[in-house]
């Protein structure tokens, strides 16, 4: 299986892309094609099946765009089903303690390092890779993201940073702006606080850090600020701004429609 999340981690620095809701597959053709880097599959929030993910997975491999599915809660199933569709990784939401990082963490890995379930599914080639190296590559490459999203697991973000296999740290600046009492208001400068908090405690653990924008210039200050990934809005909401935009262009000509 071809990993390539990490990979282009460690070798661009910066990702851009954005979270997928739509159960289609036509969809993540066009997101690959338009220019994003990787696509989120949003299995919280959007009404994918494990058949439909797959297939999402398999057309973003087809225009190597990375993948991570966002799992609905930290649970060993769910992360088995995300990645033995052949996604690079998984993001888990809600993440509050590091007991909640060492789970999902054993979810994802393979022994020796975890306890990830083994069959001859997608991921693993249908059986054709050797079991070893197999292993040994899906535990170096797996990509774990686990979500900040309220001040209890800012408050333990230190201890859930340094567990062995975390990758990312994904700051939620909707449900962080809950957390704090001022829900919705996500440029609030308590919540470009706890963003710059979250930076600071990434970038002393030597891991990366990621984040949710809902406009070109909010991504663009995420990435001056040091985050390393981006997560544009929803395809949904891109496809709705497109077509308003076109739509009222038409209408600006003059002529009544």
């Amino acid at each position: 299986m071809a990993f390539i999340l990490k990979r282009r981690l460690t070798n661009e620095r910066t990702l851009l892309g954005t979270f997928a809701v739509l159960p289609s597959v036509d969809s993540i053709e066009i997101l690959a094609l338009g220019g994003f880097d990787f696509v989120v599959l949003d299995r919280e929030h959007g009404p994918h099946s494990v058949e439909k993910l797959q297939d999402m997975v398999r057309v973003a491999q087809l225009h190597k765009m990375a993948t991570l599915v966002r799992v609905p809660e930290n649970s060993k199933k769910e992360i088995l089903w995300a990645l033995d569709s052949g996604a690079d990784g998984v993001l888990v939401p809600m993440v509050e303690k590091a007991s909640d990082a060492i789970k999902a963490v054993k979810a994802a890995k393979y022994t020796p390092v975890g306890e990830r379930g083994v069959a001859l599914v997608r991921s693993a080639q249908y059986g054709s890779q050797e079991m070893t190296s197999y292993f040994k590559e899906s535990n170096d490459n797996t990509f774990v993201a686990l979500q900040c999203e309220n001040t209890t697991g800012l408050g333990n973000l230190e201890e859930i940073v340094n567990i062995e296999g975390v990758d990312m740290i994904f700051f939620g600046p909707f449900d962080m702006s809950a957390s704090l009492g001022i829900p919705g208001r996500t440029q609030d400068p308590k919540v470009e606080e706890v963003a710059t908090q979250i930076l600071k405690i990434c970038k002393s653990a030597g891991k990366a850090a990621g984040t949710f924008a809902t406009s070109p210039e909010e991504a663009a200050k995420r990435f001056e600020q040091g985050f390393n990934l981006v997560g544009l809005g929803i395809e949904a909401s891109i496809y709705l701004n497109a077509v308003s935009r076109v739509v009222a262009d038409v209408k600006s000509k003059g002529k009544k429609i």
